[in-house]
């Protein structure tokens, strides 16, 4: 773990590692050398905001008990490799139909 002064970005051969950390969960994205740092973090937080609405402040017991419903969220924001949703009303919104059906 790096220090509190230190970035969320790592460089390991060739490819970038970047991660952020909230409470006592980490996320860890490992993305190729043309990829946008910022642009990741602001997903990662993103991804957290979407999933902190979704399970009522989210921990790693909601992760770890109900993944489906996480593995939901990023296929709703992420496909094939790329972010295509970042709104959390319509990815919230198509989980919702299915928690009703």
């Amino acid at each position: 773990m790096r220090g509190e002064n230190q970035c969320s970005f790592l460089e390991y051969k060739g490819d970038k590692i970047i991660y952020r950390r909230y409470a006592s969960l980490f996320f860890i994205l490992g993305v190729d050398d043309e990829e946008n740092e910022i642009g990741i973090l602001e997903f990662i937080h993103c991804l957290v905001e979407t999933m902190d609405r979704y399970f009522e402040n989210v921990c790693e017991l909601d992760i770890m008990t109900q993944l489906e419903k996480a593995h939901m969220i990023v296929d709703d924001m992420v496909i094939n490799g790329c972010v295509v949703e970042t709104n959390k009303n319509n990815i919230l919104a198509s989980i919702a139909i299915l928690d009703k059906s």
